[in-house]
């Protein structure tokens, strides 16, 4: 996959509105691949911790054993696997969610919003949605919308929104004994509400490493045309 000219991109905005403003973009720029690194190591993280506690136990039984806290000394160490799991996976959800405040940022300085007394935002209300509404029509604003409106990123603002204002929506080992799901065990996220919309339980790792990657093509996508509509603009 091509990659985004993050030095293009300062150079371009420099010379299209000074100093200042290159100053005013690199901090959201450059965080937005810190956090896509953040939300890869937390998610490899919890697949490393899951394997180790349950490679010992790959039959149905052995699994139902272990999460009854029949199998001892073995339980508690899946326990406590679990909760490091967790952990890591509820960071990873922060990480690739904050990616879209990241980029918005990013976008506002680009097309220097904060320069133009009709775009204008006060700091804490520039976000995906007030920035996507102040973008020319164009490319950038198409592939934006592309990734915040899917029902990918949607799930994932509400699972975050949820998790951090409501209350956990909770990570839990769960095993499937009907052989009619798309994993026999694994970590799931539990249904919740937000916003009046319902979301049911689904599977952990497949939801973000679905999510994870098709972000990462539309944030490279979005980059580029970026890039490409300022230097026309230049």
């Amino acid at each position: 996959m091509s990659s985004w000219d993050l030095k293009q991109l300062k150079t371009t905005v420099e010379s299209l509105y000074g100093q200042d403003q290159r100053v005013a973009i690199s901090p959201s720029l450059d965080s937005i691949d810190q956090r896509r690194g953040f939300a890869s190591y937390h998610y490899h993280e919890a697949l490393r911790i899951v394997r180790e506690a349950t490679t010992a136990h790959q039959s149905e039984m052995q699994m139902v054993l272990l999460m009854m806290g029949a199998d001892g000394e073995a339980s508690q160490e899946f326990k406590w696997a679990s909760f490091r799991a967790a952990a890591h996976i509820t960071a990873c959800v922060q990480s690739m969610h904050t990616i879209g405040d990241m980029l918005a940022h990013t976008l506002y300085y680009a097309f220097g919003m904060n320069l133009d007394k009709e775009k204008v935002l006060e700091a804490h209300r520039i976000g995906i949605r007030q920035v996507s509404n102040r973008l020319p029509a164009g490319t950038v604003k198409d592939q934006l919308s592309t990734m915040v409106k899917h029902e990918a990123f949607r799930y994932l603002s509400a699972l975050t929104n949820h998790s951090k204002h409501r209350s956990m929506v909770k990570t839990i080992y769960s095993i499937d004994l009907t052989g009619e799901a798309a994993l026999s065990h694994g970590l799931k996220f539990s249904g919740f509400e937000y916003d009046d919309e319902s979301f049911t339980e689904r599977w952990v790792i497949p939801t973000l490493e679905s999510e994870y990657n098709r972000q990462a093509a539309l944030v490279v996508s979005i980059g580029q045309a970026l890039n490409a509509a300022l230097i026309a603009n230049g």
